[in-house]
């Protein structure tokens, strides 16, 4: 009866097992879409922060201010090196600014940790101090006793039977207290500080503090943003360029576009541009530029020729007819060498070369530039206008009237040249006629005596060449006044 009502039971379990299994093949496996994480916006810095009624100051990695709780962790692994090494490097920029000389720490290897072996800690109560007092009773007892009967194996059997269970009690509790310890760390890892409670919370990795006014708070992430080089300010414009020679490398203002000609330059601000066109010929660089002015809201056309190589130089401003100074600096005695926008032909290579550029109500800009050889050498400037200071204006209004009067003084200087000539050139044909007079007038004294018609023509031809001697000899005379006038004049302007 008792075997028959066993093999029912035994089979119901089988049955029972066989059904859990077949449940379990038949029911789907859903796994989980994987969802991408979205990227942080807050991170964990090391902080230092001060209690109030503490009289130290405290190390902890700082999560966050939120409904006026201040959110810490303690340090771990990584995080500690890292508060060594702020510490370390706080100490070291102290010592520095106190003049101190800071000792180089010395290199010294990490040493690798070997993890420790889990060693099992036994709680000492009542029960385990009696158990272990009892188990020393029963060693002595076998030490000095010889009794080997029956009842006292027993005995010492269920003694240690006894002290082993004791001991798997307490482990057990034991790791049941570990246990919920980690569970009750991994809900809730954070120092929680009531933000009024502290004095300070400094942050070591940005040193700042952080405002403990704010009831909500995190340490945002430092995002560091890609620069864009704009080739050409964007704008609404476009510019169709064409050249002689196709196939032509495009720049704007000296910078390269990814782009041969024919081609559009698409989206480009209304401005003025230096345009330049670059085509290598049998290993010699071509190249043609031309200064062009873009209108908004339409398609802008242009058509460069290539030019044989030579070495010029391209001065583009913004605005135009700027003054320029090739190597030389602008002074009252200096007159400008140029006006933009030029292109200069035939200078002469030089690794270093000052471009010096002035206009009346815009700062004086210099520009120091290479100029290479069989190349255009532009040179663009963007010139900075006088906004708010008037004083500087008048003084290069000053500058050029002083520079004007001196170009004056110098131009009459030059004027007075042609005058004092002429004056000096008519003062001896003057000379030459009053010489020629006297011997005229020595020839018919001699003939005086006989009355004939040489004499007379004589007598005439003196008369003749003292006036015209005199004439000469005035109009000489004025014209070196006015060359002494104009040399007095140029020499107080000039000079």
């Amino acid at each position: 009866m008792y075997f028959n009502s066993m093999m029912k039971r035994l089979f119901l379990l089988v049955l029972c097992a066989m059904a859990f299994s077949f449940a379990e093949e038949a029911a789907p496996v859903t796994v989980p879409e994987a969802t991408p994480e979205a990227a942080p916006t807050s991170r964990e810095v090391p902080v230092r922060y001060w209690v109030n009624g503490d009289s130290l100051e405290q190390m902890a990695i700082f999560v966050k201010i939120q409904n006026d709780t201040v959110y810490l962790k303690n340090p771990e692994g990584n995080q500690l090196k890292q508060l060594d090494k702020l510490v370390d490097r706080e100490n070291q920029a102290l010592q520095e600014s106190n003049g101190q000389k800071v000792e180089e720490p010395e290199f010294v290897e990490e040493e690798e940790e070997v993890p420790k072996k889990d060693t099992v800690e036994i709680i000492m109560t009542d029960a385990v101090r009696d158990s272990v007092a009892a188990h020393k009773d029963v060693t002595i007892q076998e030490d000095e006793g010889d009794d080997d009967d029956l009842e006292t194996a027993m005995a010492r059997e269920l003694q240690r039977q006894k002290l082993e269970e004791i001991a798997k009690v307490e482990e057990e509790i034991r790791q049941r207290e570990i246990q919920d310890s980690l569970e009750a760390a991994a809900k809730n890892p954070y120092i929680t500080i009531y933000r009024y409670a502290l004095k300070r919370l400094y942050n070591l990795e940005d040193n700042v503090m952080i405002d403990l006014s704010l009831s909500n708070y995190v340490v945002p992430v430092i995002v560091e943003e890609e620069e864009t080089i704009e080739l050409y300010p964007p704008g609404n414009a476009n510019l169709f360029v064409t050249s002689e020679t196709e196939a032509c490398s495009l720049f704007v203002n000296g910078i390269p576009l990814n782009q041969v000609t024919p081609d559009t330059i698409k989206n480009i601000m209304p401005g003025k541009y230096t345009i330049s066109i670059k085509k290598v010929v049998k290993d010699v660089e071509r190249w043609g530029v031309q200064v062009v002015k873009i209108k908004a809201d339409s398609l802008n056309r242009v058509s460069i020729p290539m030019r044989n190589p030579e070495t010029r130089l391209t001065v583009n401003t913004n605005p135009e007819n700027v003054e320029v100074f090739v190597n030389e600096e602008p002074t009252e005695n200096v007159m400008p060498h140029f006006i933009t926008d030029v292109i200069v032909e035939g200078v002469k290579p030089q690794l270093s070369a000052t471009i010096y550029l002035r206009k009346v109500g815009y700062r004086d800009t210099s520009v120091v530039t290479e100029i290479r050889p069989y190349m255009p050498n532009l040179v663009m400037v963007e010139m900075t206008p006088v906004l708010d200071d008037l004083d500087f204006i008048q003084e290069q209004k000053a500058f050029d009237r002083e520079r004007s009067q001196r170009r004056i003084g110098r131009g009459l200087l030059w004027g007075a040249i042609a005058p004092i000539i002429a004056g000096g050139v008519l003062w001896a044909l003057a000379e030459s006629d009053w010489s020629d007079a006297a011997d005229k007038k020595k020839a018919y004294n001699k003939l005086s005596a006989f009355d004939s018609e040489d004499t007379r023509k004589m007598v005439k031809d003196n008369h003749r060449l003292n006036d015209s001697g005199d004439t000469k000899f005035a109009i000489g005379a004025s014209l070196g006044g006015i060359g002494l006038g104009l040399l007095t004049a140029g020499f107080i302007l000039a000079f």
